[in-house]
């Protein structure tokens, strides 16, 4: 079997990166740990510009049919590796001086190379192994802060659930080879097709219940994501941005890939089953999160709420043999654009929370009271990212609505008509808690009128997010391209 080794040229650096770090950590004093998370940024970096070159190369396959590279595969594997560069830079001052600090840029690159290696997966048990890469060394990240109560708990949550999830993937993953006799999802649509309505489909069914199961444990979909709010409050904040983009966005992408390649036939059965999914989980997100008095737990329903978002395209997707269609193109464009539009606005926030955490480690929400007069330019971007979370123009969040909404009504199906419409009723719901913040930070009085600063690469990070979501929001253009981009290759 012959290596394409210039396909993989992305996840071999960031292997090496993350080997690197936890070799070099030996030798490096406190002061000179920071190291480690700069030279890991640096890392993604490069693995972002070789991972660029090989945007409409043609797809290439490599170990075996195991690992393909399309255009959707390098599209997806450039947000995954911003968003780590991104996670990193967050993630410098508030880990500096921690005494696991390489540790932690160890697992999080470990983590970052299950991101990478899930859009290129074509198999299920690549696409497990890569889904369980993204989650195994987010569960000790956790539980970094050994004293803190709240990290214990949280990474004791997060295990417990990621393993439940982990086994009822796998279960379901066996029902499906004992269908199909093979675990390629290729090899699976052709046995779908050819099944008809036999007996053994009922075991097939089951079996794909239980993998839209597990992957609705991994992006904190309802009612799977009781995990998702102690997790991302007990944990280190950047880990706790991590997984409310990277994490999730890595889930969301391995059930397109699994549906759209290896069960589109059978959409007629998943599709309502996943459409109901996504209606519970943005109406639950948003209800919950309007009670919220936790700036994190906040920010952990409304990333709830926004996986229901996600999900919509996904239960869209229509049936297809060889080719993916117009209909399911636009699901698929729609889906990486929000995945894009959604990691800029978040990261941003939880940039300005990171940034807060210092001065104010509760992160009440009504530590933001007066933010507006204290920092002025901390509280315009985190207003910003909330109201464009909200979907409100200018801001980039309209459009990463409008194109989903869009790809819903143009399904032609009453499904899609029924996601769309629950999306607008939810969105006008979360603009509650939203507008909320921004109120508290800029017309409630605070006893504490001392001035808030952020440290720099946190207040540099902000800068580039405000600017992302103002620019994307007036000019998304070359995001619509870049998502359009993103075709899936399927055999013929």
């Amino acid at each position: 079997m012959q290596i394409d080794y210039a396909a993989l040229a992305p996840e071999i650096i960031v292997s090496a990166a993350a080997c690197f770090v936890l070799v070099v950590d030996l030798v490096l004093r406190a002061r000179a740990r920071v190291f480690s998370a700069v030279f890991a940024m640096w890392a993604t970096f490069a693995a972002f510009i070789v991972e660029a070159r090989m945007l409409r190369t043609g797809p290439r396959e490599t170990l075996g049919g195991l690992f393909v590279l399309d255009d959707f595969a390098v599209v997806t594997k450039l947000l995954f590796l911003a968003m780590a560069f991104v996670v990193l830079w967050l993630s410098v001052a508030p880990m500096r001086g921690h005494r696991y600090e390489g540790e932690y840029v160890f697992l999080l690159l470990c983590s970052v190379l299950g991101t990478m290696l899930m859009p290129s997966s074509r198999d299920l048990l690549m696409l497990f192994i890569a889904l369980e890469l993204v989650s195994a060394p987010a569960f000790v990240i956790a539980g970094i802060r050994k004293l803190n109560p709240l990290s214990n708990e949280a990474a004791l949550k997060f295990f417990l659930f990621g393993v439940l999830s982990a086994g009822i993937l796998i279960y379901g993953i066996s029902l499906i080879y004992g269908f199909a006799g093979s675990t390629d999802l290729e090899a699976i649509a052709t046995s779908v097709a050819g099944s008809g309505n036999t007996q053994p489909q009922q075991t097939l069914l089951i079996g794909l219940v239980f993998i839209i199961a597990a992957f609705g444990f991994k992006v904190s979909a309802v009612p799977f994501h009781f995990w998702a709010p102690d997790t991302y409050q007990g944990s280190p904040t950047p880990l706790a941005a991590f997984l409310s983009v990277a994490s999730k966005a890595a889930g969301l992408v391995g059930l397109l890939l699994i549906l759209l390649i290896g069960f589109s036939t059978l959409a007629g059965f998943w599709g309502p089953f996943v459409g109901a999914v996504a209606v519970a989980t943005m109406t639950v997100g948003n209800v919950v999160a309007l009670r919220q008095r936790h700036l994190v737990r906040l920010l952990a329903y409304s990333s709830i709420g926004h996986a229901g978002y996600m999900l919509i395209p996904i239960a869209l997707v229509a049936p297809h043999r060889g080719f993916v269609s117009g209909t399911n193109a636009a699901q698929v464009e729609s889906l990486v654009t929000y995945l894009a539009i959604y990691a800029v606005m978040n990261l941003g926030a939880f940039a300005v929370v990171i940034g807060l955490s210092k001065q104010y480690p509760t992160l009440l929400v009504r530590d933001a009271a007066g933010l507006g007069r204290r920092a002025p330019m901390p509280a315009l971007a985190l207003g910003a990212f909330l109201i464009s979370l909200g979907g409100i123009p200018p801001f980039a969040g309209w459009f990463a609505k409008f194109v989903v909404f869009k790809a819903a009504i143009e399904r032609g199906s009453g499904l899609g008509v029924i996601l769309a419409t629950a999306m607008v009723v939810n969105s006008v719901v979360s603009l509650y808690y939203y507008v909320g913040v921004v109120r508290v930070m800029f017309l409630d009085r605070s006893d504490d009128e001392t001035a808030v600063s952020l440290p720099r690469p946190l207040t540099a990070a902000v800068a580039v997010a405000f600017i992302g979501v103002v620019v994307l929001g007036v000019y998304p253009e070359p995001l619509a391209r870049l998502a359009d981009a993103a075709r899936i290759a399927l055999a013929g």
